[in-house]
This record gives C-alpha cells, sequence and structure tokens, in this order.
C-alpha cells in the first residue's frame, strides 16, 4: 500500500461514513438528553453501543494496517497520534480499553432499564 491505500480504500470509507452517520444521529438524539424519557435513554445507549462496536472495529483494521504490515504511513501516522492522545488524555489506558470499558457501562445501565421494564425498541 501506498501512505494512503488505507483511508481510500472501500472498505475503510464505508466504515468511515457510517461512523459519521451514527455519530450524527447521536448527537442529533442527545438534545435533551436529561429530560429523556427511559425508551429514550435505552435507544440513545443502543446507538452509543452501536458507535463504540464501529469504532472498535475500524481501530482495530487501524491498528492492523499500521502495526501488522506495516504498510501504510498514513496508518501509522493516525495510530500514533491515537496513542499520543492516550498517553495525555486516557490515563495511560489505550482505545480499545477505554472502548471496552464504555461499552462495559452502557450495557450495564441498559441491563437496568430492561429490568426496570423498559421495552426494547
Amino acid at each position: 500500500m501506498t501512505d494512503s491505500d488505507f483511508f481510500h480504500a472501500p472498505v475503510v470509507q464505508e466504515e468511515l461514513e457510517a461512523i459519521q452517520d451514527c455519530y450524527t444521529e447521536l448527537l442529533k438524539m442527545s438534545a435533551g438528553l436529561k429530560d429523556f424519557n427511559p425508551q429514550e435513554r435505552l435507544e440513545h445507549i443502543e446507538k452509543t453501543l452501536e458507535l463504540v462496536a464501529k469504532q472498535k472495529v475500524f481501530y482495530a483494521r487501524l491498528q492492523l494496517a499500521a502495526n501488522e504490515l506495516q504498510d501504510d504511513d498514513s496508518a501509522k501516522a493516525i495510530k500514533d497520534n491515537i496513542e499520543r492522545m492516550q498517553f495525555d488524555y486516557g490515563g495511560g489506558l489505550n482505545l480499545t480499553t477505554i472502548l471496552d470499558t464504555m461499552e462495559g457501562k452502557l450495557r450495564h445501565w441498559r441491563e437496568e432499564l430492561l429490568k426496570d421494564g423498559v421495552d426494547r425498541a
């Protein structure tokens, strides 16, 4: 790969678009979050879980391109920037750990809502 093949690959472009669409939808949903009823909270949690899953897949693909294959300078540069931000803002935790922790909390909150009788849409 050249230094831009990773980000121009059709599957990567589709993943980035799906992440952006999911994020945009989540932002729209988040207006008035503090006033959400339990059903709306559950929908917000489900959408956030969807975004986290997409981010985890993308980050795994980025790591593969940057580390294992060592054939894409742009992927390596982005991965290196993420690692620097992890150190600065993530308390030394890597992005996968951060996303796993977030996913665990979201699943816990979802289960609490479901226990309280909220129906999945």
